[in-house]
């Protein structure tokens, strides 16, 4: 049998197996390691389906990845093929190609976008991300809501309960969809545990070394082990082990580790070093214009050391991966983002640390989070093997142990599942009351309860039976006390019980808990009165033993109980949906099912869709320039990190948004209003024209922050032109946007 292949490359099985599925027209759910090559599965089928003239749509979770896609996909199919939509960029949105954020399509199925139609397939790139606590629902209702005639493939890292999220996706879209497991890595990974007392070694040699250690070392004051950082892990694999991605957990960390490198190591000869620096010029212009993390970046770059993090500006990160590509990088540091699907293999993966901060508290690695940043290590074609190293603090093993990852452990993927009020009155506007009910029923975490709670019925019936059907060793009286085994322990608590008693004295004997232990004794002493017959040891052995299975069985049988009395309600989200309906009744969204002029602007406002809602039929609006609408847009939703600070400087009044917050939150709770108005000072200056060096200056946020900012208030502004009719109106939001949407803040990458 002749194998196949595409584009001159030899298929694996899986892939073949992709491609078949592909060919038959199936939805398909390719499910392989980090860098065994699924991205080829999704560019066979764009492919042919562009070649058959007709529409396909690719998601991805994060914009970077996006982008990427997006510049990948135009040199291969050419500009007028491909287009993209991210919220705050629209470019080509008729092309047949369309790349988008998982958000954007979601917003397209729940408003029912007629443009869907002519679309035959939805590519979920990184379809694991269903998991993810904040964004998760997003997926779910994209794959809920996708229009039958729409076929789908979904990528992923391994799943461990993959087939159940086929099942699931089969169920509600009611087709065969074709599961396509690969667990197999091409190049195979090893993987390693490092401090300076014991150099590269794996997690058995690593306790092996530091108990022999703790037991003979002699009592000491200070630390027992040489403390251990980064240059040490690098120093022992820069000969054999570059290129390296070196996870850590900080942005601020990623540039202070890159600059002690490169104080000590140069990896490039003279010629590389032009073309670095040939690069920066080509990218930045001269550079008395650059800004001072551009300098340091160039300065590292030259002897092969970057770092990437999401508070570098676009221009910046583009330049980053373009010379890491070139492989004029040879150590990036970076944060946990770039692993997210964004193709740049290496030959080792250095982690910092194996904890990371998930916004409330330091926490272990998971397994899947570990697995999915050390698959980026290992290069087809060019490595045999790949290698993932650990830093570890052997002053700290006990106290904090590295956790021992295991991939037939990884975490089944559960559903994030949260209804949000946008999702409400775009349900009420498209559904009747009888279809709203099943669209709950298909939420994978609603399959999910049903079938866990089949399971445990299923289990609690076999255990009553076993429980029922006594054991053949068990007598009649195997649960009375006329049982030596049930007699004998009881015996001993009442003997220990009245030597207590005794122990108490006349006067405490007569006190509230000396007469409860009177009564205790009483109903044991009947309980206990008649001493059973003697059983022979062999029978009352087999007798014990059978009871103790019995007890492990009665145990189990109430903890199923309880399990199943804590699985949601399968009414669940349908209860929540009419509990949020009626709070949008009550404040003037919806009219006896039909939609309200409020409610049809919520309909397209996407993030803090009651507050601006609110703020635009409020009226508050007309009272503020151009530039205090931009600033105060850029308030909502926005989040601030700890140590984040702003300069405090008079932009607008807040009192009139402060008492739309507290109307609303009167109504829905506290939750549903977020909004900060530090940040209003950054996008209020520069949508006056300030420069970015000067709004720079008004806060310690990262440039890449900075425009992210700025990017997040176009995106709402758009939402907005969305939701509006009125003329006027749209004119302004479109001239709102202009004003940001220039210089650093454009989007120049693309």
């Amino acid at each position: 049998m002749s194998e196949r292949t595409y584009h001159g490359l030899v298929l694996d099985r899986f892939q073949e197996e992709a491609l078949d599925a592909i060919d038959e027209g199936q939805s398909v759910i390719v499910a392989a390691p980090t860098g065994t090559g699924k991205t080829l599965v999704a560019d066979y089928l764009v492919e042919k389906v562009m070649a058959e003239g007709r529409r396909i749509i690719y998601t991805a979770p994060i914009k970077a990845l996006s982008n990427q896609k997006f510049k990948d996909y135009k040199q291969l199919f050419g500009v007028d093929q491909v287009g993209i939509l991210t919220g705050d960029v629209v470019l080509n949105s008729e092309a047949p190609l369309l790349i988008m954020t998982t958000e954007i399509f979601r917003n397209q199925v729940i408003t029912n976008d007629p443009s869907l139609e002519s679309v035959s397939y939805i590519i979920f790139d990184e379809i694991h991300w269903l998991n993810d606590e904040e964004r998760g629902t997003v997926w779910e209702e994209s794959i809920i809501l996708a229009p039958p005639h729409m076929k789908l493939l979904g990528l992923s890292a391994t799943i461990a309960n993959a087939q159940q999220l086929v099942d699931w996706i089969g169920t509600i879209r009611q087709e065969d969809v074709a599961l396509i497991q690969e667990n197999r890595r091409i190049v195979p990974l090893e993987y390693y545990y490092f401090s300076r007392d014991t150099g590269l070694v794996n997690y058995e040699k690593l306790w092996k070394y530091y108990r022999q250690q703790i037991q003979s070392a002699p009592p000491t004051e200070g630390s027992l082990f040489a403390p251990t950082n980064h240059l040490d892990l690098i120093k022992v694999i820069q000969k054999q082990y570059l290129p390296a991605l070196y996870f850590v957990f900080s942005r601020k960390q990623c540039a202070d580790k890159a600059s002690e490198l490169a104080y000590l190591t140069n990896y490039l000869n003279p010629q590389e070093k032009r073309q670095v620096e040939d690069a920066f010029l080509e990218h930045f212009g001269p550079e008395s214009d650059w800004y001072p993390s551009t300098r340091l970046l160039r300065r590292l770059a030259v002897k092969g050391i970057a770092f990437h993090h999401a508070g570098l500006m676009p221009s910046q990160k583009v330049l980053v991966e373009e010379l890491f590509l070139k492989r004029l990088i040879h150590v990036l540091y970076c944060t946990e983002t770039f692993s997210v699907g964004i193709n740049y293999p290496v030959r080792s993966v250095c982690f910092d640390t194996l904890n990371k901060f998930d916004g409330r508290n330091f926490r272990p690695l998971a397994n899947h989070e570990f697995f999915q940043m050390s698959g980026r290590a290992g290069r087809r074609g060019l490595d045999e093997r790949g290698y993932s190293f650990a830093l570890v603090d052997l002053n700290y093993m006990e106290k904090s142990p590295p956790p021992r990852f295991n991939i037939n452990r990884l975490e089944p993927l559960t559903s994030q599942f949260k209804l949000s009020y946008n999702t409400v009155l775009n349900l009420q506007a498209t559904l009747s009351y009888e279809q709203i009910q099943i669209y709950f029923q298909k939420s994978f975490a609603a399959h999910s309860n049903l079938q866990t709670h089949g399971q445990l019925i299923a289990e609690l019936a076999q255990l009553e039976e076993q429980f029922n059907g006594k054991g053949e060793h068990v007598c009649r009286h195997t649960d009375s006390y006329a049982c030596p085994v049930k007699y004998l322990p009881k015996k001993k608590e009442l003997d220990r019980l009245k030597r207590a008693y005794q122990a108490l004295g006349p006067r405490r004997q007569n006190r509230v808990y000396g007469r409860e232990m009177a009564r205790k004794i009483k109903n044991w002493e009947k309980l206990l009165a008649t001493t059973p017959q003697k059983c022979p040891n062999a029978k009352l052995a087999l007798c014990e033993e059978e009871s103790k299975q019995r007890r492990k069985l009665q145990q189990r049988m109430i903890e199923i109980r309880k399990d199943l009395k804590t699985l949601p309600d399968q009414n669940f989200f349908f209860n929540e949906f009419q509990f949020k309906k009626n709070q949008l009744i009550q404040m003037g969204y919806i009219r006896e099912d039909e939609l309200l002029p409020r409610g049809e602007c919520a309909c397209h406002i996407y993030v803090q869709e009651l507050l601006v809602t609110e703020l635009i039929f409020s009226g508050i609006m007309e009272t503020l320039d151009d530039d205090q609408l931009n600033a105060l847009l850029s308030a909502i939703d926005f989040e601030a990190r700890k140590n984040d600070y702003f300069q405090r400087l008079p932009v607008l009044d807040w009192t009139p948004l402060q008492d739309l917050a507290r109307y609303i939150q009167s109504v829905c709770g506290p939750e549903s209003v977020r909004y900060d108005p530090r940040v209003a000072v950054i996008v209020y200056s520069w949508s006056q024209g300030v420069s970015f060096a000067e709004v720079q200056r008004l806060s310690n946020l990262d440039e890449g922050d900075i425009i992210s900012v700025i990017r997040r208030t176009i995106d709402l502004l758009r939402q907005m032109r969305d939701a509006v009719k009125e003329p006027a109106l749209l004119q302004r939001l479109k001239l709102c946007m202009d004003k940001l949407d220039r210089d650093e803040a454009a989007v120049l990458a693309l």
